[in-house]
């Protein structure tokens, strides 16, 4: 019986093979996919206003509030509604009656929640004693009557009903700030819009005038600096001078550091 021999392919055939076989395949090209980037390059009527930008607190500790507004804005059960305080839908924490807002805990409730409640009074705090009486508004306010001994103007300021202040004239709200003792300051607080009794700022912005005054009085004097005098050439030449030296230094120390890199 003959025996059958294997004939190798010649180099001829085997490059004709291949170059056919190039044509039928597929490129990487034609398999590469490409993602568009038009939204990476920025939005074109500017970023969107997303959740993270509005959430967190409203409303800061002491802030007078009304039923309805909001206090603080989350995502979960960071806080906790307490003592006259709703919770919405999406967790966040409303008012449900007139007064001011404090945060707290309260481990008798929970060892670990924190609260978002309301007091009347803004020497309430929060949590109430075991077993007190719990105050409750009623849409009404508690009044003691006041003696003919006792001069008006040394009333507490938190005793005015805010919704009968908030009905007159901005140069009828103001008050005078009371001491503890009794004694009337200079400042002079107003209800602002948000439901908060503050010191204007040009009231503030003058009390280092004020207390230099009072020093003066005393012969004494709060300035840093001595005061400027126009006509004083050596003072002036003398400050120039050191702030000429400071200068100096501090470039100086700049370029020490610039070399040490």
């Amino acid at each position: 019986m003959p025996s059958r021999a294997f004939h190798a392919p010649s180099n001829a055939a085997l490059a004709v093979l291949s170059s056919a076989l190039r044509d039928l395949r597929i490129s990487a090209s034609a398999n590469q996919r490409r993602n568009a980037s038009h939204q990476a390059q920025g939005r074109a009527n500017g970023a969107k206003d997303g959740p993270g930008k509005r959430l967190g607190a409203k409303k800061s500790a002491g802030e007078y509030v009304v039923p309805g507004n909001i206090i603080f804005k989350q995502r979960g059960t960071h806080w906790f509604p307490g003592d006259h305080c709703t919770m919405g839908r999406d967790h966040t924490i409303h008012a449900a009656a007139p007064g001011y807002v404090r945060y707290y805990r309260d481990p008798a409730r929970h060892p670990k929640r924190q609260y978002i409640g309301i007091v009347f009074e803004k020497n309430q705090t929060l949590p109430q004693p075991p077993h007190a009486v719990r105050r409750r508004k009623l849409g009404m306010l508690a009044y003691q009557m006041p003696s003919s001994s006792i001069d008006q103007t040394a009333s507490n300021i938190t005793s005015v009903p805010p919704i009968e202040t908030l009905e007159q004239s901005i140069s009828a709200r103001g008050v005078k700030a009371i001491s503890e003792d009794g004694t009337l300051q200079g400042a002079r607080l107003t209800l602002s819009s948000t439901y908060q009794y503050r010191q204007p700022n040009h009231d503030i912005a003058r009390a280092a005038e004020r207390k230099e005054v009072e020093a003066q009085k005393k012969g004494k004097t709060t300035r840093k600096f001595p005061e400027f005098k126009p006509g004083d050439r050596f003072r002036a030449w003398r400050r120039r001078s050191d702030r000429i030296a400071r200068n100096k230094a501090l470039k100086a120390t700049k370029r020490k550091g610039k070399g040490n890199k």
